[in-house]
Formats: structure tokens, sequence, C-alpha cells
């Protein structure tokens, strides 16, 4: 199904606030009333919204508020990660209905198979879109995955059958920074016409996305902002695209074991959680992640950085990591911009890749593809 612009309006209003009556909703859009209320019958057969208690005023007819329905549609949500695909439903509210699957796979020749499997557990006639997050490169008009570490080595692999899986369900690819940027924007209300650069940092994984006005910068190819695969020229474990000194490779417990051998049980997020400045391995990964990223804020000059991390739940990593980024970005940019600290777990699985269903109903142009059987739709 397709969400026009004049119901996607109504629907943004009811996602902020919520409770609002037919005639309230005509107030805030310039809408019509009669036009309203024709939107908002159609979204109600639908099972998109509902009609809450009529609420009595003190002339006229009762008030009827409207609510983002919780219980009549869902959205099927996919994650194609390196070792594993995860699987479950979010109601339109974003909220986990039931709970997450994650199937650990073997090699990258079971992901795709894997992920057709677990998606027919989750979709039924109340399913409103299917939702899927890949990581790396994806080339939109092919329906394929062009570079990936949820299928190293593979080369190209196609997409399509998961969107044979999804029978007539409409399919939505994006990459996995893309549905991350989706539910920072939506749960915290963020003004749409910003520029923000959300950074997620976890041990050997570093994932960013752009978004410019409020929306994911697509550029040539449909992906995130690959940060993790800034190269620097540190000797690092090679990476899987192929060189050394990527990002990620240097901001992993791999590459701190390779600094300090009598460290080689504690893990990135153990030495982070005790660090004290005493030690040099750790002080140098914070060196070059804090100058990769001021690199980036330099560079693009966002409103907002947002870091994503549980690394940030540790205060004196976290304070020498902020104070190393901030001295190295450009003097007229520093007190522009803002960071936000966002500790989100698991904030690249199944659950997060929902959010990207949920901005067909609720944001204007955030991109993707979108995909039936016999069509593909680039929006």
């Amino acid at each position: 199904m397709r969400i026009n612009a004049r119901q996607q309006q109504i629907l943004q209003h009811l996602w902020r606030e919520g409770g609002l009556s037919r005639w309230e909703l005509h107030k805030r859009t310039g809408l019509t009333p009669n036009g309203v209320g024709q939107i908002v019958s159609d979204l109600i057969d639908q099972g998109i919204i509902s009609e809450g208690t009529p609420q009595p005023v003190r002339a006229g007819r009762p008030r009827i508020p409207l609510e983002i329905d919780t219980h009549q549609r869902h959205i099927a949500c996919v994650a194609l990660r390196r070792g594993q695909v995860s699987v479950c439903r979010l109601n339109l509210k974003g909220q986990l209905i039931g709970k997450l699957t994650v199937q650990k796979v073997q090699s990258s020749d079971q992901v795709i198979p894997t992920a057709c499997q677990l998606l027919t557990s989750v979709i039924d006639a109340t399913t409103l879109f299917v939702s899927v997050n890949v990581t790396g490169l994806i080339d939109p008009e092919a329906q394929t995955i062009l570079f990936s570490s949820a299928v190293q080595g593979r080369g190209t692999i196609s997409l399509t059958p998961i969107t044979q899986a999804a029978g007539n369900l409409p399919v939505l690819f994006d990459n996995d920074m893309h549905a991350l940027a989706a539910r920072w924007v939506l749960t915290h209300q963020a003004e749409l016409d910003q520029d923000l650069l959300l950074v997620s940092i976890n041990d050997g994984a570093i994932g960013s996305a752009m978004l410019v006005d409020g929306k994911p910068n697509r550029g040539c190819v449909l992906s995130a902002n690959e940060l993790g695969h800034t190269r620097l020229p540190v000797d690092t474990e090679q990476c899987y695209c192929g060189h050394k000194g990527c990002l990620e490779r240097i901001v992993s417990t791999t590459y701190l074991h390779q600094l300090n051998p009598s460290q080689s049980v504690a893990t990135l997020l153990e030495q982070a959680a005790i660090f004290e400045n005493d030690n040099p391995a750790l002080e140098t990964v914070i060196d070059h992640l804090a100058m990769s990223l001021s690199n980036a804020v330099n560079f693009i000059r966002p409103n907002r950085l947002i870091l994503v991390s549980e690394l940030t739940r540790y205060p004196n990593f976290t304070d020498t990591l902020l104070r190393k980024l901030r001295g190295s970005v450009l003097m007229n940019i520093v007190d522009r911009f803002k960071i936000d600290l966002w500790d989100q777990p698991a904030a690249r699985n199944a659950e997060t890749a929902g959010w990207l269903g949920l901005t067909r109903l609720y944001c204007n142009d955030w991109g993707g593809i979108v995909t039936h059987q016999n069509h593909t739709v680039l929006s």
C-alpha cells in the first residue's frame, strides 16, 4: 500500500501529539474539514488509526480523539548482519510485538535463504509493510547487495528472493544506519530541517548516517556513510573490505590486544569500563576515534553529532573522547554544533529495521527501495 502526502500529514500530527480530534487536525493541517474527514475515514478503514473514547464538551458533539492504532496492523522486520539474521514485528508506534527472533548463520550463503524462511513466520494478513535493513552498499535498480559484512566474500547478492517471500506485500530495503537514524528522528522528535551525523560505535563495527535537511544523504549507491572504512596509516588486521587501517578495525578488541598483549583477555568494552587514563593502548584508540569524528564534523558541519554506543556508559572513556574530539574541531564550528549520546543496545537488529517502515507513515521523502513482486520503486 502507498501512503499519500495528505494521509502522511495527518499521521505526522498524530505521531507527535496524539489524541487529536478531526477538527483539531483541520486547524493544524489547513486541510478542509471534509478533506480531513475523508482521510481519517480511509486510515481507520485500513487499520492505521482508531477513534478513542468520546469526550464531552460544553456544547455540541462530543470530542472524539484519534490515535495511531497499535493493535490491528504491524510491520514485519528483518535485519541482515554478519553471522546472523533477526526478525520481529513492530506495531505502528514502534513497539515490539511478541519477541525478537535471532538465528545464527554459519556462512554467507545461508543469509538470504534464512531471511526468507524467518520472514514467513512474521507476515500475515495484518502486515502493512516488510522492512529490511542491510549493512553495506545496495544497488537500488538491480536490487542487489554490492558489498556487506553480512555476506562477506560473496560478491553481488540478489535481494529478489526476499521480495518473493513477502508475496504481495511492499518491501522496503535500506541500510541499517538509515534505520537507526529513522529511529532517532522519530523517537526524539528531531528538527527535520537539521543536518545530523549519527555514528554507531561498537567493537570492530562503526557505522554512520548523514541526514541533510532531516533526510538521508543518498549518493551514487544506496548506503550509509562509511565512516568505519575511513583508512588511517595504522597497521591493523585486514578488514573485510580488503584493506588495513580501517577505523572499525582500530576501534576493536583485536587492535587493543595487538597494542598491549598483556591485556589480551579484556574486551574493548571491559577496558572502557575501568579506563583511568592509565591505559596507553586504549588512549591510542580514543585518539584515532576522536580525530576521525572531528574530521567528519569539520567536513560536514552538522547541527548535531549523535554518538550511539554502549561505550558512552563509562564517564572517563566518554569524557576523554569528547574532550579530544572538541579539541580537534575548528574553533568556528565547535560552539555551533551539539553532541548527543544515545545508549541504544542492539541498535542494528530487526527491531530497528522496523523504523524504516514507520518512515513510510510519518516522514516525508525518507527514501530507500520499495519493491513488490513485479516492480521496484525508488523513493
